[in-house]
């Protein structure tokens, strides 16, 4: 078996492209094949190769590795289309002299006009075949009259043609109802999708083609185009689009739909992988997050729903969550750094032993990495300003209370040897306070937050010093 992943350099790897790669790894590593990456460049107003170079390290972050591939290299390359430009154009002859294709002089203007008439509209169209059967005479017309044909393919009539899909099992097409002939080589020279794809896969060996179902309606025109050049015809699996919440096409009105925003953010690869992966099948414990090995053994393209999937945006972030809480803690603080960094945090220049305990105790908390950020100054702000909730509690009547008590204590009792150990003991003391009572409002005076981190755990690593300045900024503030 051979796969391959396709993606087109015109922008970001999009989740919906990125589910794709995944499968297509999984399948291979599953059934120890080759996976190819070939890059498909046609579009020479949009791809770059700065979206190509994105493409490679978003998959590698994904911790998806390819056996052949422009960056790679190969028996079967070149790997980008753009550079195999003189092999299509002998494809091309062959259809030309063999009669199965056929130069095109109609214009665009002239095909926009037909589509609009009284049995036109872009989903009923089918090309008339006016240039199936032109003269020599009327060709050197049109060529004098400046007119750059396309070329296209001569679509056979009433000839079935089955997709044999993994996924949706055996689908059934005729070549009478997919649009008549169609063009495989646009007037500037350029051969276009449907015409190389079916070429590519066949000289480079790919037996299983995996790719998105809209790519489906296109599959019977690529399988004709093999039985006319005499070539091998690929297994196919046509994954379901993801859709969002609202079962429209995942797009960017749900959310960052991009693997470099999800980076950025602070999504872990394992995380995203396992999600990704995992839309449209369940486990057989039923169990959600599996590691990759596990994956592997229990992917199988027949079990995949026919239904499209929903992103759960959510679920991911629980998901990434569980991850962040499992990771081997030297690792984690190495990924959290940046985005405390980022949040105005000396996370680079602080005793590494204090921020891998800092880190310890906050990653709990965090969904994704840059979480941190709003939490960090918990142990870095000199005062924390209370957050709505805090600020609630503090001009209550217990909030008074605490502050006060709290105040006193740390003022003629409590030493930088203590206080972490005593404080809520004694102020249980001194005020008869218990519960969230006492609690709450000692949370917020040390915090500004109602929940976070056990204050046992967080006020040695805040320090003595910084917990004086935040008692006296809140009796300041509430008590005078």
């Amino acid at each position: 078996m051979r796969v391959r992943f396709a993606p087109s350099p015109t922008g970001f790897l999009h989740m919906g492209n990125a589910r794709t790669a995944i499968i297509n790894y999984l399948i291979a590593k599953k059934n120890s094949s080759a996976m190819v990456l070939r890059i498909e460049d046609t579009d020479r107003e949009r791809s770059t190769r700065e979206s190509e170079e994105s493409i490679y390290r978003d998959l590698a972050w994904l911790g998806i590795a390819w056996d052949e591939g422009p960056d790679v290299g190969g028996v079967y390359g070149p790997y980008r289309q753009s550079e195999r430009f003189g092999l299509y154009r002998t494809y091309t002859d062959r259809l030309m002299r063999e009669g199965n294709a056929y130069h095109c002089y109609c214009t665009r203007e002239e095909l926009e006009e037909i589509k609009k008439g009284p049995d036109g509209g872009a989903e009923s169209y089918v090309y008339s075949g006016r240039c199936r059967t032109l003269s020599d005479g009327e060709r050197k017309k049109f060529e004098a009259d400046g007119r750059k044909p396309t070329v296209r393919f001569r679509v056979p009539g009433n000839v079935p043609v089955v997709v044999q899909d993994r996924v949706k099992g055996p689908v059934e097409f005729n070549s009478s109802n997919i649009g008549g002939d169609f063009i495989i080589v646009r007037s500037d020279g350029i051969p276009v999708f449907n015409y190389i794809v079916i070429i590519d896969d066949a000289l480079m060996n790919i037996s299983l083609v995996i790719r998105g179902d809209d790519h489906l309606s296109n599959t019977p025109k690529q399988l004709l185009v093999a039985r006319a050049l005499d070539l091998p015809e690929p297994e196919y699996a046509h994954l379901p689009l993801i859709m969002g919440p609202d079962r429209s096409k995942l797009s960017k009105r749900h959310g960052i739909t991009s693997v470099e925003m999800y980076r950025k953010q602070g999504y872990l690869p394992e995380a995203l992988m396992n999600y990704m992966a995992m839309l449209g099948w369940s486990s057989e414990s039923g169990a959600e997050i599996l590691p990759l090995g596990e994956i592997v053994r229990q992917i199988d393209l027949a079990n995949l729903s026919k239904n499209a999937p929903v992103f759960d945006f959510q679920k991911l972030r629980w998901m990434n969550g569980n991850y962040i809480r499992d990771y081997p803690l030297s690792a984690v603080t190495d990924l959290f750094i940046p985005h405390i960094i980022q949040a105005g945090y000396p996370a680079d220049t602080i005793d590494r032993g204090r921020l891998e305990d800092i880190v310890s105790i906050l990653r709990k908390y965090c969904e994704i990495l840059s979480d941190i950020g709003h939490l960090a100054g918990i142990f870095f702000d000199e005062v924390c300003e209370p957050d709505e909730e805090a600020d609630t509690m503090l001009k209550s009547e217990d909030g008074g209370t605490v502050i006060r008590a709290v105040r006193g204590l740390i003022r003629s009792e409590l030493t930088e040897e203590n206080f972490a150990v005593d404080l809520i003991s004694r102020v249980k003391e001194a005020t008869s306070l218990k519960g969230k009572s006492l609690f709450m409002p000692v949370r917020a005076v040390i915090t500004g937050r109602q929940k976070g981190p056990e204050l046992d755990q967080a006020m040695p690593l805040i320090g003595y010093d910084k917990c004086k300045k935040r008692i006296e900024y809140c009796y300041a503030r509430y008590c005078t």
